[in-house]
């Protein structure tokens, strides 16, 4: 599939800001009617606008900014005589959706291809954090305009009453910044491609992802909300909700996972930033109907380790986050196949499974799980 085009790039961006220059300060002396060696009256340069970037719900992605790159606040007015202050710039507020990370960069990144693995491995190596916004309405003050600077009347003293000095306005902030998009979800499903992770979600949730019998179905993470029973009774059935509190779980459903996936192969590793701020991850697998016995139960066995080798790959906790491994198409493999295949998984990887079936919605174990 190669690389995405930078156009249709969701969950990253780069953009330059700018906040505005303060304005120069006035040498100006009052030239008056019957005031011929008026003293100083320069007045001060005005302030430049700051640059926010504010967090905002109403925001699903940040494909905007493949578009708008440059963000430059006007600068200030200089002084005027009479004393009078030069126009302040206005702030300038962008709006970015709920859960992005801002980094500082070098400039020497401003054009560089981020979907390059060994470039972007460059630039995180030398980016700063400046702010995660995780709440609807956070602000953060990203650039401070500049100050503005003082005019001659500023510099008026008893020694020096014709002072002629002033000072120049303060440049405003400038940099080069990356967005970075994780969603803030609980839980998160992952797989390889074809394996029900769409279903599940839609299984579980109100969500509804595309789903379709060929790779990449899924491009973009899809979201869902579950509501959950925290259960202070020993009846854990879902049936059962008496003296229960109600709990809700964001769930995402990102694209599939394939072998080298960090190497670049199908869509790259990169939407897997998606999962960092989940605690759960619901990996899904599913049989190949040709295989029985001992050599589906490595079938699945191996669909799981190539995943987890790419989550290692890809580092940022997620390998050490809560795991509940789920086999879907419960339907196509027989109840006494099952044992055997949850004995093997145990013995092989010593792990246990949750069987599934998404397309008939039979969720229950994995909603107890849950």
């Amino acid at each position: 599939m190669g690389e995405l085009r930078r156009d249709t790039v969701k969950d990253l961006a780069r953009i330059y800001i700018k906040a505005g220059d303060g304005g120069d300060g006035s040498v100006h002396f009052l030239h008056g009617k019957y005031q011929p060696k008026g003293g100083p009256d320069g007045g001060d340069g005005g302030a430049g606008g700051d640059i926010i970037l504010v967090a905002d719900e109403n925001m699903a992605n940040l494909v905007e900014f493949n578009f708008k790159k440059k963000f430059i606040v006007k600068d200030a007015d200089h002084g005027w005589g009479k004393n009078m202050h030069g126009k302040d710039t206005d702030d300038m507020e962008i709006k970015i959706p709920v859960g992005t990370v801002v980094y500082e960069i070098s400039e020497e990144f401003a054009v560089a291809n981020l979907r390059d693995r060994e470039v972007f491995e460059q630039v995180v190596a030398g980016r700063r954090q400046m702010v995660d916004l995780t709440k609807h309405g956070q602000r953060f003050e990203a650039a401070w305009g500049g100050r503005g600077g003082r005019g001659n009347f500023q510099f008026r003293s008893a020694t020096n009453q014709t002072p002629r000095e002033f000072e120049e306005g303060k440049p405003g902030d400038e940099k080069w910044l990356i967005l970075e998009l994780k969603v803030v979800a609980d839980v998160g499903i992952v797989g390889l491609p074809n394996v029900g992770k769409s279903s599940i979600l839609k299984a579980l949730t109100n969500a509804n992802p595309k789903i379709a019998g060929y790779p990449f179905t899924t491009l973009e993470p899809n979201l869902g909300v579950i509501n959950l029973y925290d259960r202070k009774s020993s009846d854990h059935s879902p049936k059962n909700t008496q003296g229960s509190e109600l709990n809700h779980k964001v769930i995402v459903d990102v694209p599939g996972v394939i072998e080298d996936a960090w190497e670049g192969k199908g869509i790259g590793p990169w939407f897997l930033r998606h999962l960092e701020r989940t605690n759960t991850l619901i990996h899904v697998l599913a049989p190949d109907l040709e295989l029985q016995g001992s050599e589906l139960s490595k079938q699945l066995v191996h669909d799981y380790e190539i995943v987890r080798k790419e989550l290692e790959k890809y580092g940022n906790g997620l390998t050490e986050k809560k795991e509940i491994i789920v086999v879907n198409k419960m339907e196509l493999v027989d109840e006494i196949m099952r044992k055997e295949i949850e004995v093997e998984i145990d013995k092989l990887i010593h792990k246990s499974i949750v069987w599934v079936s998404a397309g008939m919605g039979k969720v229950e174990e994995l909603v107890a799980k849950l």
